[in-house]
C-alpha cells in the first residue's frame, strides 16, 4: 500500500501520477491533463479519459497528497466488484461454492492482485465492466429499469477509464438494440422494455459521451505534438514471421501465466470447453455473452499483438471472457446437480484451489515489489522467466533512478524551481525520474545516450537549463564530452550530479 510506484511498468505507474500530480499542483481544469515530460506542448498529453487521475487528486486536496491513496482507490473498485459479481453469482446459482471458486479465480490472478493496488487505469476498467455486465444480467432476467440504467451508467463509465474494457456495454447495447428495433424475435431473445423512448435517449447519451471524449483525446494529442500515449493498435500482421513467433512464446510463457497461473490456465480452459460441449444448454443471454467475450478475447490479442512483448496489463480486460464463462460454467453445473452429489470433494478442492493460488499470487506479487523476497525465491512455481526479469528491474532501477526517488526538496533547496526544465539521465521512460523530482523535463534513455552522440545537444536547443544525471558514469561517454563545456557543475549529492546548462 505505501510502496512508491515500483516493479513492473513502472513507466505506465509514473504516467498516471504525474497526470495526477499536475492537477493537483497547476488548478483541477480537469480537461488539460498534463504530464512532467516537456517533449510536448507544455506537457499536455491524455490517453485514457483522467478520472481516476483528476479523483485521486481530488482526494489528495482533502486528505493530503499521498500516492496510497491513490492506491486505495483503484483497489477499493477492484474489491466491490468482486463483491457484486460474487452476489451476482450467489443469487443466481444459491451455490456459495460455485461463488467463492468463479470471484476466488480471479482475487488469485497474479496480473490482478499485482494492477488492482497500482495506478493504472486497466484493472478499474475490468472492475466497473464487470459491474455493469453483472447489473445487466440482473436486468435481463428481472426487467427492473434501476438495473438498466445502473449497468449502461457504469458501462459508460469503463470505457472512458479504458476503450479496451467495452464488452459489459457492447452486450448492454447488443440486447437492448434488438429490442428497440424490434428484432427479438428473431434472435431468439427477451422484450425488455416497456417504453422504450428513454432507454433509446440513455443508449444514444452514452454513445454521443464516449465518441465525444475520445474524439476530444485524440484531437487534444495531435494539438499537442504527443508522441507519449498509444490511442491506436498494433496488429499481428504488421510483424514479420521472427517477431510474431517471438511474442508468442513470451505471450504463453511469460504473459499468459501471469494472467492466470498454469494450472489455474489449465482448468479454465477445461471449463472453456466443458461451455463449448454443453453450449446449447445455456440460456441466450449466456450463449451470446460467451461467443462475444470470446471473441473479443481472440480479437484483442491479434489487435494488439505487439504490445504482449512487455505488456502485461494490457491482458486485465480480457479477464472478462472468465467471468462470463464462470457464469455459464456455473449454470451448466447447477443443472447438472454434479455439486449436490459430489460436495465432499468440491469443498475439498475449492480450498486446495484458493490455498494454492493465493501463495503462487502473493509470490507473484513479492517477487516485483520486494528485492530478494523469501517467499517469492521458496516458492517453487515461480518461472525463471519471472525471477529473471524482477531481478533486473531491481538492478536497473537501483543502479540510476531510485537514487533520485525523493530528490525533489533537494533540488528546490538549490533554487531549482518545479517549472525549470531540466535534462533527467539515464531514464528511457517520459516520466518516472520527472514525477519522482516532481520536475518538469526532458529524459535522455542509457543507450540513447550512448548510441547517439547528438542527443544531449538536441536536450539542450529545448531551452532545458539544468543536467541530471542519476549515474555518473556517463559522463566517460563521447556524448557528455561534446558538451562538457556548456555544462558547469552544480553539486552532487546521493551520488546524482546536477550540472547548469550554459
Amino acid at each position: 500500500m505505501f510502496f512508491r510506484p515500483s516493479g513492473t511498468h513502472q513507466w505506465r505507474q509514473a504516467d498516471c501520477l504525474s497526470i495526477a500530480k499536475n492537477y493537483y499542483e497547476e488548478g483541477m481544469h480537469f480537461f488539460e491533463p498534463k504530464i512532467h515530460y516537456a517533449g510536448v506542448s507544455n506537457g499536455k498529453a491524455v490517453s485514457e479519459c483522467p478520472l481516476l487521475n483528476y479523483s485521486a487528486a481530488a482526494l489528495w486536496k482533502v486528505f493530503g497528497e499521498k500516492e496510497f491513496i491513490y492506491r486505495l482507490l483503484e483497489y477499493f473498485i477492484f474489491i466491490i466488484a468482486m463483491y457484486v459479481f460474487f452476489i451476482g453469482m450467489l443469487k443466481k446459482f444459491a451455490s456459495p461454492l460455485l461463488a467463492f471458486f468463479s470471484v476466488g479465480l480471479l482475487l488469485t490472478s497474479p496480473l490482478l492482485v499485482f494492477y488492482s493496488l497500482n495506478f493504472i487505469a486497466d484493472v478499474p476498467a475490468l472492475s466497473i465492466g464487470i459491474i455493469s455486465f453483472c447489473l445487466f444480467y440482473r436486468f435481463y432476467e428481472n426487467k427492473q429499469m434501476k438495473y438498466f440504467y445502473s449497468a449502461l451508467f457504469f458501462g459508460t463509465l469503463a470505457v472512458l477509464l479504458k476503450a479496451s474494457a467495452l464488452m459489459g456495454l457492447g452486450i448492454l447495447f447488443f440486447f437492448s438494440l434488438l429490442d428497440l428495433f424490434g428484432l427479438t424475435q428473431k434472435f431468439k431473445t427477451e422484450k425488455l422494455f416497456s417504453k422504450k423512448v428513454m432507454p433509446g435517449i440513455a443508449l444514444f447519451l452514452s454513445a454521443f459521451i464516449l465518441v465525444a471524449w475520445y474524439k476530444f483525446a485524440l484531437q487534444y494529442n495531435n494539438n499537442n505534438n504527443n508522441n507519449v500515449f498509444l490511442l491506436t493498435v498494433l496488429p499481428i500482421w504488421e510483424l514479420d514471421q521472427v517477431e510474431i513467433i517471438k511474442n508468442l512464446k513470451l505471450l504463453f510463457n511469460v504473459l499468459f501465466p501471469v494472467f492466470l497461473n498454469k494450472p489455474t490456465l489449465f482448468l479454465f480452459l477445461v471449463i472453456v470447453l466443458f461451455v463449448i460441449a454443453k453450449f446449447k444448454q445455456l440460456p441466450v443471454f449466456l450463449k451470446y455473452a460467451f461467443v462475444f467475450t470470446a471473441v473479443f478475447f481472440l480479437a484483442y490479442l491479434l489487435f494488439f499483438f505487439q504490445v504482449f512483448s512487455v505488456h502485461d496489463y494490457y491482458l486485465s480486460n480480457l479477464m472478462i471472457f472468465p467471468v462470463v464463462a464462470l457464469f455459464c460454467f456455473a449454470d451448466l453445473i447447477v443443472k447438472s446437480e454434479w455439486l449436490i452429489n459430489n460436495k465432499t470433494f468440491a469443498r475439498s478442492f475449492l480450498i486446495l484451489f484458493l490455498l494454492f493460488n493465493s501463495m503462487h499470487a502473493a509470490a507473484i506479487y513479492r517477487l516485483r515489489m520486494i528485492e530478494d523476497d523469501k517467499l517469492a525465491s521458496w516458492f517453487p512455481f515461480v518461472s525463471a522467466e519471472d525471477e529473471n526479469l524482477a531481478k533486473y528491474l531491481f538492478w536497473d532501477y537501483g543502479n540510476a533512478i531510485k537514487r533520485i526517488e525523493n530528490f525533489g526538496p533537494v533540488l528546490r533547496a538549490h533554487g531549482i524551481k518545479r517549472e525549470d526544465k531540466v535534462i533527467s539521465t539515464p531514464d528511457q521512460s517520459f516520466d518516472i525520474s520527472l514525477y519522482f523530482m516532481d520536475q518538469k523535463g526532458y529524459t535522455i534513455a542509457k543507450h540513447h545516450f550512448i548510441e547517439d552522440t547528438l542527443v544531449l545537444e538536441k536536450g539542450m536547443k529545448n531551452k532545458a537549463q539544468y543536467l541530471i544525471m542519476s549515474d555518473t558514469t556517463l559522463k566517460a561517454q563521447r556524448t557528455f564530452q561534446r558538451m562538457a563545456n556548456r555544462l558547469e557543475p552544480f553539486f552532487i549529492e546521493n551520488k546524482v550530479q546536477v550540472f547548469k546548462i550554459k
